[in-house]
C-alpha cells in the first residue's frame, strides 16, 4: 500500500529536493542535505548548506470542489471488486497544501547555487510534483505553484560576524483527500483484548528480556 494523504506529498517533495549540490573555491562538489523541519524528530547534524521542509497550512479548496460520484467503467487505475461490475466512488475532497521550503547557507556561492536549482524545481505557475498513487505502483503529477519568495539573510553568533544566508519559498501543492484516506482517519479502536488464553497461548516469538502477558 502506498503512502496516504499528506505523507505522500511530504515524501514526494523531499524526493524532489534531494540531489542538489553546490561548489566553492575549496571543493567543487558539496551535497545539500534535505530535512523536515520542526516538529520532525530526524536526527541530524546541522552542516551547511541544507534545506528544510515545513507544512504550514492545509486549506480546503472550495473553489474547485465538486460533488457526486465518479464512475470507472474500464477499471483503469483501480481494482474491480467484482468482475463485470461498475466501480463507483465519491469525488475526493480538494485541498491546497502550503509548504515552506527554507535554504540555509554560510557561503554566498552556496546560497546562489541553491537559488538557481530551486528556480528549476519551483518554476512559478508551471511546476509539478510526482506523487505515488495509493497502491504505490504508479505516480501522478500534481500541480505545484510558487506562491512567494523572501530573502532573509542575517548575522548570527555571539561575535556578530557569522553570516546566515537564508531563502524562504512558499509552495502550494494541489492535492485531494480520497474517501479511502478519509475512512482510515475516521476509524478508531473499539476495544483492546489482553490476556485471552486462545491468543496468548499462541505467542512464541518473544524478544529477550520481555515476558508474555
Amino acid at each position: 500500500m502506498g503512502n496516504p494523504f499528506l505523507i505522500a506529498e511530504d515524501t514526494a517533495l523531499k524526493t524532489l529536493l534531494q540531489g542538489m549540490t553546490v561548489g566553492d573555491e575549496k571543493t567543487a562538489y558539496r551535497p545539500v542535505k534535505v530535512w523536515f523541519g520542526y516538529p520532525d524528530v530526524e536526527v541530524r547534524a546541522q552542516e551547511f548548506p541544507f534545506v528544510t521542509i515545513d507544512l504550514i497550512d492545509m486549506i480546503p479548496a472550495n473553489d474547485r470542489q465538486t460533488s457526486g460520484q465518479l464512475v470507472d467503467n474500464d477499471y483503469r487505475g483501480t481494482v474491480a471488486p467484482i468482475a463485470g461490475k461498475t466501480y463507483r466512488y465519491e469525488v475526493p475532497v480538494a485541498f491546497d497544501l502550503i509548504y515552506q521550503i527554507t535554504t540555509y547557507a554560510r557561503h554566498p556561492r552556496h546560497d546562489r547555487a541553491m537559488m538557481l536549482q530551486l528556480t528549476h524545481k519551483f518554476p512559478s505557475k508551471y511546476g509539478g510534483l510526482l506523487v505515488p498513487n495509493e497502491l504505490g505502483t504508479e505516480t501522478s503529477r500534481r500541480h505545484m505553484f510558487l506562491d512567494g519568495f523572501a530573502k532573509r539573510d542575517a548575522v548570527d553568533g555571539e561575535t556578530g560576524n557569522r553570516r546566515l544566508l537564508r531563502n524562504i519559498y512558499t509552495v502550494r501543492v494541489i492535492s485531494e483527500l480520497t474517501p479511502l484516506d478519509a475512512g482510515r482517519r475516521a476509524s478508531r479502536v473499539e476495544e483492546v483484548l489482553v490476556n485471552l488464553p486462545e491468543l496468548t497461548d499462541q505467542t512464541s516469538n518473544i524478544p529477550t528480556g520481555l515476558t508474555k502477558v
